[in-house]
This record gives structure tokens, C-alpha cells and sequence, in this order.
């Protein structure tokens, strides 16, 4: 029997390799020389800057939003933050995300913890929090899609239906762990971190430290939720948030003649089924916001595939990438490099 060296499993794989990848190549060659390309350029040329102008002006309002809930949350550790300064590392931040994917993420509390004089891993309590109650506000607007859609007469794919049938039971056990941690958060975490403390116990001492004073710091990161004022706060920019973000859709949809009758009805349940796709990962499609707006508006509201296709990447770039020109300027002004914030993205302690 032949032993399995590594250089023979090298040559299987490159063999493998040879042959698949034509295969992948004609496949993907066949589905785009079906695209219909006219109509996906047709979209571009009908658009209504009238409406799709102030959309993108009103997305700007929710980073606003998002800077006073952060302020919020750095009152434990830093009562007088600075707007400013937050606001630009906020910017930064969606600016990495763009570039980086969701390694991005980790850039704007590491900026943040270095501009206010805080801890990071305060900050990344703050962006947990924050993770949290966006994910609340997508479960509810998910919730109300799913109570809103007739799904009568509709051709569904496998996809939508997987998430009509199980969409229940995820906003139901999402919105428990949700709330569970949130009420956790509100009693304190001293408690935990003790609990912690004594499961590690079995660590070398100098370790137990080390580990002790990045936990404390994350709990100092979670107090806000321990005073129903600043709990308040954090709920009413979050609406406020969620409501720019709803308002922005609205206007991009009214400049594409395939989307111009949406209701804010239509808009509401459209946001909520795509904002609950990108979170879960939907059995063969995944996470990406464009492919779940593809096929939300393909499937729940029969655009075409190339008119649908042409508003999802248009969307994408009225809502994320408009905050690049920003971010790209405040981030040179500080000094900043993309390669520096990629390890960032790596590794928030570097």
C-alpha cells in the first residue's frame, strides 16, 4: 500500500486542480455570456439623481447616530469624549470595512480606545453593545417583514424559503441571547469576571493577571447598560439610526424606475429580509449584501435579475462606499496607512 507522502498529496492536488479548473472557468464563462449586460447598463442610465442624491446624504445621518450611541457607551470610561474625534475614527473605520471586509470591523474600536485614552478592550465591549442592538433592530424589522409578506402566488427559491420556515425560530433564539446578554451586561460584570477568575485558576498567576485586567476592562466597557438613562440613549439613536438607514433606501429605491413604486411598506420589508440575510449565513448564497438584495428583489419582488443586479451594487455604493472619500481624507490627515490599519484588522492590540 503507497504511504500518502506530502508531495504526493501536492501532485493529487494539482491534478485536481487541472481539471476542475477549466471546468469552473466554462461554467462561470456560460452564466456570464447569458447576463443580460444592456439592462444592467440601462439601470444606470435612468437613474433619478433627484432622489438618489439626498439618499445618499441621508445615510451620512446614521454615522452621526452611531458616534452619539458610541459616546454613550465610552461614558463609563470617558464622560467627556470628543464628538470629533469619535466621528472621524467612526468614518475611518466604515472606511476600512469597505476596504478590508469584516477584519475592518476592528479598526474603529482600536481608534477610538487610542483617541479617547481608554482601553481597547473597553472599546470592543462598546462594539459588541453596538453589534447587539443593531442586531435587535434587524431581528424587529425582520419580524415585521415576516408578518407583513404574503408569499401567495410567489416562485421562491430554496433560499427565501429556508428563511420564511426557520426565520421564526432564529429571530426567537437570537433575540433571547440578545436580551440575556444585555440583562447580564445590566447587573454588573464583576460577578462574571470573578467566576472567570476562578475557572482559570489553574493558569500560571502571571497569565490569571494579564487575562484579569483585560476582563475588567470589557466590563468597565459594558457598564453603560447599567443606568437606564444611558440604556435609553443607546435604544433612541439606534431608532434614529435605523430610521436614517430606512429613509436612505426609500429615496435610492424611488430614483430606479423598477423600485419607484416601492411603499415604505415594501422598503421596511425589503430592509428587513436583507439586513437578517447578510447577518445569517443563508444555506447556498452566504452572507453578502449584494447577492441577498439580488435575490430578495428578484424573488420577493420580481425585478429582473439584471435591473435587480445594477440596484444592488448602486445601493451598496450610495450606502457604504459614499463614506470612503471621508475616510480615505481623515485617515491621511492622521497619519494613517491602509497596511497599518489591515494588521489592525489582524490584530487590535498591536
Amino acid at each position: 500500500m503507497k504511504v500518502l507522502t506530502p508531495s504526493l498529496i501536492r501532485r493529487w492536488a494539482l491534478a485536481l486542480a487541472v481539471l476542475i479548473i477549466p471546468i469552473l472557468v466554462w461554467l462561470s464563462w456560460q452564466r456570464l455570456a447569458s447576463f443580460d449586460w444592456a439592462a444592467l447598463g440601462d439601470v444606470y442610465n435612468h437613474i433619478d439623481w433627484r432622489w438618489m442624491l439626498p439618499g445618499s446624504a441621508i445615510i451620512m445621518a446614521s454615522y452621526v447616530s452611531r458616534v452619539l450611541r458610541w459616546q454613550v457607551m465610552l461614558r463609563p470610561v470617558n464622560p467627556n469624549s470628543s464628538f470629533r474625534r469619535v466621528l472621524a475614527d467612526t468614518l475611518i473605520g466604515f472606511t476600512a470595512i469597505v476596504i478590508l471586509g469584516r477584519p475592518g470591523e476592528l479598526v474603529r474600536p482600536y481608534l477610538i480606545a487610542r483617541s479617547e485614552n481608554v482601553s481597547v478592550s473597553s472599546q470592543m465591549a462598546a462594539w459588541l453593545l453596538e453589534r447587539i442592538y443593531d442586531l435587535l433592530a434587524v431581528l424587529i424589522l425582520f419580524g415585521f417583514g415576516l408578518a407583513t409578506f404574503d408569499s401567495t402566488g410567489r416562485a421562491l427559491g430554496p433560499a427565501l424559503l429556508w428563511v420564511l420556515q426557520t426565520g421564526g425560530v432564529l429571530i426567537a433564539v437570537l433575540c433571547g441571547a440578545c436580551l440575556l446578554f444585555l440583562v447580564f451586561a445590566g447587573l454588573g460584570g464583576d460577578a462574571l469576571v470573578n467566576r472567570l477568575r476562578e475557572a482559570l485558576a489553574f493558569l500560571p498567576p502571571n497569565l490569571q493577571e494579564r487575562i484579569a485586567v483585560l476582563l475588567e476592562s470589557f466590563s468597565t466597557g459594558l457598564a453603560s447598560c447599567q443606568k437606564l438613562s444611558d440604556v435609553s440613549l443607546i435604544v433612541l439613536y439606534t431608532i434614529i439610526e435605523w430610521a436614517s438607514i430606512l429613509a436612505a433606501v426609500f429615496c435610492i429605491f424611488r430614483s430606479f424606475p423598477q423600485t419607484n413604486s416601492f411603499s415604505l411598506l415594501d422598503v421596511i420589508v425589503y430592509l428587513g429580509f436583507v439586513s437578517f440575510g447578510s447577518i445569517v449565513q443563508i444555506p447556498g448564497v452566504g452572507g453578502g449584501v449584494q447577492i441577498v438584495t439580488v435575490l430578495v428583489l428578484t424573488q420577493l419582488f420580481g425585478v429582473a435579475t439584471a435591473p435587480a443586479t445594477g440596484i444592488a451594487i448602486a445601493s451598496w455604493l450610495a450606502t457604504w462606499v459614499v463614506v470612503m472619500p471621508f475616510g480615505v481624507v481623515l485617515a491621511a490627515r492622521q497619519g494613517l496607512s491602509w497596511g497599518s490599519l489591515k494588521s489592525l484588522g489582524k490584530d487590535p492590540n498591536s
